[in-house]
């Protein structure tokens, strides 16, 4: 059985092993928060406009952002049909146990989750290469958002074009060569020399104003 404490935790290990990123994290977290609040109720109902207010976001990055967690196999949802009926979300790690109390309504301890595949085979992954000692650490790549790369590029003030950056490696599947990009922070800063003293784009695009998803 799982309490809502192993819940958090577990989302924790699936951001740091990079299968979920923090904005991702952050709209996990409050789905169960809502789940939990609601007495554990399984699937439940949840108004898009007040998840965008909380979250400080809109509605293309609420859209994007459960996807990922979908993909992930963290949540199901179903999408609203009016202000009367909210989208429908599903804590897909927490099973509802048979056993229900006097009142009919299943306790939080009568609660369990199974693990996201993805987030089994990568601790197969680790579990066996603590065994080897030797064996090489495994990198998982997860392609970054648009706001991610666009946030990178203002902290080290560069002239990088984040939109252009995506779309060239978005259009080659996030392949460098032949191989899969491991760091696209890496990246990012071979675009950085590859531009110095060229002022890439700095006529129309300017890095130091906020990125807002559209």
């Amino acid at each position: 059985m799982a309490s809502y404490i192993e819940l958090i935790n577990s989302a924790w290990e699936l951001r740091e092993q990079g299968i979920i990123s923090v904005h991702e994290h952050d709209l996990y977290n409050y789905l169960l928060h809502r789940c939990n609040r609601l007495n554990w109720k399984n699937p439940f109902n949840q108004s898009t406009e007040i998840i965008c207010a909380v979250l400080g976001i809109n509605r293309n990055a609420l859209t994007n952002r459960r996807n990922r967690l979908k993909q992930a196999g963290l949540i199901r949802f179903k999408e609203g049909a009016a202000k009367m009926k909210p989208a429908e979300y599903t804590i897909t790690r927490i099973e509802k146990d048979t056993r229900y109390n006097t009142h009919g309504i299943t306790h939080p301890d009568t609660l369990s989750y199974t693990l996201a595949d993805t987030y089994t085979k990568d601790k197969t992954i680790q579990e066996k290469t603590k065994e080897k000692g030797t064996a090489k650490p495994v990198v998982v790549f997860r392609k970054p958002l648009l706001e991610e790369i666009a946030d990178y590029c203002r902290e080290r003030k560069n002239t990088v074009d984040a939109q252009e950056f995506f779309d060239f490696y978005e259009s080659k599947g996030w392949m460098i060569g032949r191989n899969r990009m491991k760091d696209w922070q890496a990246a990012v800063r071979n675009w950085e020399k590859k531009f110095t003293g060229k002022n890439h784009n700095a006529a129309s695009h300017d890095n130091t104003r906020p990125y807002e998803e559209f």
